[in-house]
């Protein structure tokens, strides 16, 4: 089991230089943040060449540091500052954040862990309030469609029957903002955040063409399957 040292929240309060870190092979920092974020958690490092550990860096200073093969994110201050300061850095068109790729040797010796939660579902949350006004977070447009590679964590969608929906439409075949709230009947605001969520994440990736019509019934059976499973686990 690797252990991970623990750092007092009042130690970062001092100035801090990050020191150099060695980026793993293929380095990206070339990619805007977010294209840099989705690459990383694409991967998974199941690539030999693509390292799943990485830190996000801001103003010179390490925020968090990320395990995507074991879905971790381990942040360098407590969770509330760290995700406050990606909600409303991520709204930004070019946000001053840069996620620089580690060796596993170099984030076992470097990681200083304040708070370890689970690295997609926190991003996804990020994503869901990133901006209010329901706009597509950078570089999405309002015409971007968007397909799922996969389902997500059972995590993100408890308690979230909308984005269920979504999952069940988007599995199929990629769809518009507009086409969904067309087809599903759901507010442009929700469906625009599950847009951002699902983007920033990697779980779906974006598509060309035109919106296909899509029956809707087929994801309303997969709800009430959906609401069916709960009752019963929850009995």
């Amino acid at each position: 089991m690797v252990r991970f040292r623990r750092q007092p929240f009042e130690d970062l309060q001092e100035p801090f230089e990050a020191e150099p870190l060695a980026p793993a092979a293929l380095p990206t920092a070339a990619l805007p943040f977010v294209q840099q974020l989705r690459l990383h958690l694409a991967s998974d490092g199941a690539l030999p060449r693509r390292s799943a550990h990485a830190a996000i860096i801001h103003d010179g200073a390490t925020v968090c540091w990320l395990d995507a093969r074991n879905d971790r994110m381990m942040t360098t201050a407590p969770a509330p500052i760290t995700l406050t300061l990606l909600q409303r850095l991520l709204g930004d068109a070019d946000p001053r954040l840069s996620l620089v790729p580690v060796t596993q040797e170099v984030f076992v010796q470097r990681a200083t862990v304040c708070s370890n939660v689970p690295l997609r579902l926190t991003l996804w949350n990020v994503a869901l309030v990133t901006d209010g006004r329901g706009v597509p977070i950078p570089p999405l447009q309002d015409g971007t469609k968007l397909r799922l590679r996969r389902w997500p964590d059972f995590r993100i969608l408890a308690h979230r029957p909308d984005h269920f929906r979504l999952c069940a439409l988007l599995i199929k075949q990629g769809a518009s903002v507009r086409a969904c709230c067309d087809i599903l009947d759901l507010p442009r605001q929700i469906v625009q955040s599950f847009f951002n969520a699902a983007f920033l994440t990697a779980y779906a990736f974006p598509v060309v063409g035109e919106d296909a019509p899509v029956r809707s019934s087929p994801a309303d059976g997969l709800v009430n399957l959906w609401r069916q499973l709960r009752i019963r686990w929850s009995a």
